[in-house]
């Protein structure tokens, strides 16, 4: 018979595991199906665990989305420096097309959730993860109203991952990741304070 230590590791382990296939079913529904259509009975059945375990490891479905979200976020590396739109965006869609579905953050954005706190952790993590580090870049190159920019154009970015899976556009659906990036990075450069030209009326003249 094992010791009371080894039978707690397996406890521990068996734990881990089940929180871990819930997180992943969590991720997969929410980012297919959004908030509002999951039910913890679909998160259950998809990770083959009870769905009371939900209660134990995360506290509620509002809580576990939360968590699905974060975790989803973590695997996408962003500087708060040198945000590069255009990458982050062919990063976006290349996993947006891996899974067939826009992914959590983005569905949570557009539902017409009756759970305000899943839409508020929503825009939360998208001005942490993306609209704060690119409104620095924009600000770093003399950008106008950079928060502003920024807004514009990761909302731009959200539309563009729910539409292009949507196959609504044939054009967008075509394109590839990469020059859908470069045309989003393309417009960041849109902004930038111009110098003054000497032909300019506001210089003045020695």
């Amino acid at each position: 018979m094992g010791s009371g230590t080894e039978r707690a590791r397996g406890r521990k382990r068996d734990s881990d595991a089940s929180r871990a296939a819930l997180l992943g079913a969590a991720r997969d529904l929410f980012g297919r199906r959004g908030y509002d259509a999951v039910t913890l009975r679909d998160i259950g059945e998809r990770a083959g665990v009870d769905a009371s375990l939900v209660a134990r490891y995360f506290g509620n479905k509002a809580t576990l989305y939360r968590s699905a979200v974060d975790e989803d976020s973590r695997e996408v590396i962003v500087s708060p420096e040198t945000f590069d739109l255009g990458t982050f965006t062919a990063t976006a869609l290349h996993r947006a097309d891996h899974r067939g579905a826009p992914g959590p953050l983005v569905q949570a954005l557009l539902s017409q959730s009756n759970t305000p706190e899943v839409r508020a952790a929503a825009a939360a993590e998208m001005r942490a993860r993306m609209i704060s580090p690119l409104a620095n870049r924009l600000a770093s190159e003399g950008t106008e109203d950079p928060v502003g920019r920024a807004e514009v154009l990761i909302s731009c970015l959200v539309g563009v991952i729910a539409l292009r899976s949507s196959g609504l556009f044939d054009g967008l659906s075509a394109m590839s990741p990469e020059v859908v990036g470069a045309i989003l990075e393309t417009a960041t450069q849109s902004g930038h304070k111009r110098a003054p030209h000497a032909s300019d009326s506001s210089v003045e003249k020695p």
